[in-house]
């Protein structure tokens, strides 16, 4: 088994929103903010090789289309999905799997791009399956109020029609290696996984946890749907990670890419920081 951080846009995002109901005189010692109150966020994406399967775990935000619908977030779209991929080591064509964790733009987005001459969407891994939560699905195709302008349809909804998704009703295995977990804290069925390499078991901690800084239960995003929903899934994958001795890795964190935990008297917190390659 092979493993490769992929870095794809990354974005600011209001430190409140980030952050939820901790004060910013608490959360501004974990993680800056300019001037304007915004934090710089990543895209991190995550390439698993297991096997004859090449799987992509998410696809970012996209490519700037210059339609604005990403203006306040100041996108910077230097970091490259497919220029990722390809300093991996591979192609789109060489995705045989694509793991949305669930369809709110800023992990789905480079999914599919606009063809000029019929100017609909098309998907950008034409050779692979993709898998989303039934659950996000269903929420996704039917928004409701709050959640409507996180989904971009034209990213996904295109699928329905390819042959090519999977819909996921419960926790399921999609490798001997690779253990995908649902999630509702967030949004409906947010979609996780939890990897066993020959080194290190990680778990891609998604927007359950978008950041290091967040792994205490209070730290809650504003963005999540269900706030008590979401704690009480904190603490069960945190007591579970920490016993067994797991690797995080996390999508959001703009300064820390993977982390280690330990029990405090305080609850299980982040350890030692680690660069991806470092562990992997």
């Amino acid at each position: 088994m092979k493993l490769h951080k992929i870095e794809t846009p990354i974005f600011k995002i209001d430190g409140g929103a980030y952050f939820g109901v901790v004060p910013k005189t608490i959360w501004g010692k974990k993680y800056p903010a300019d001037d304007k109150n915004m934090c710089n966020a990543s895209c991190r994406s995550l390439l698993v090789i297991d096997g004859d399967r090449v799987i992509l775990f998410d696809t970012g935000i996209g490519e700037d289309y210059g339609d604005n619908r990403h203006a306040s977030y100041f996108v910077d779209y230097s970091e490259n999905l497919i220029v990722s991929l390809y300093k991996a080591g591979y192609s789109p064509e060489d995705i045989t799997d694509v793991v949305l964790t669930h369809l709110h733009f800023d992990h789905c987005g480079g999914t599919a791009y606009i063809n000029e001459d019929t100017n609909k969407s098309e998907a950008v891994f034409t050779n692979a399956t993709h898998y989303i939560s039934q659950t996000q699905w269903d929420n996704a195709i039917n928004p409701n109020y709050r959640e409507k302008s996180s989904y971009h349809k034209d990213k996904f909804e295109f699928l329905k029609e390819s042959g090519k998704l999977v819909l996921i009703q419960e926790n399921t295995n999609l490798t001997n290696n690779i253990e995908l977990r649902l999630f509702n804290g967030h949004t409906a069925g947010l979609m996780l996984p939890v990897i066993t390499s020959e080194k290190e078991t990680l778990f891609y901690t998604g927007d359950l946890i978008p950041a290091m800084a967040s792994i205490p239960l209070a730290w809650i995003s504003a963005y999540d749907l269900f706030p008590l929903t979401a704690i009480d899934e904190k603490r069960e994958i945190l007591e579970e990670a920490v016993v067994n001795n797991w690797k995080f890795m996390f999508q959001h964190d703009f300064y820390n890419e993977c982390c280690d935990l330990k029990k405090t008297d305080r609850g299980v917190r982040g350890f030692n920081s680690y660069k991806f390659d470092e562990l992997f």
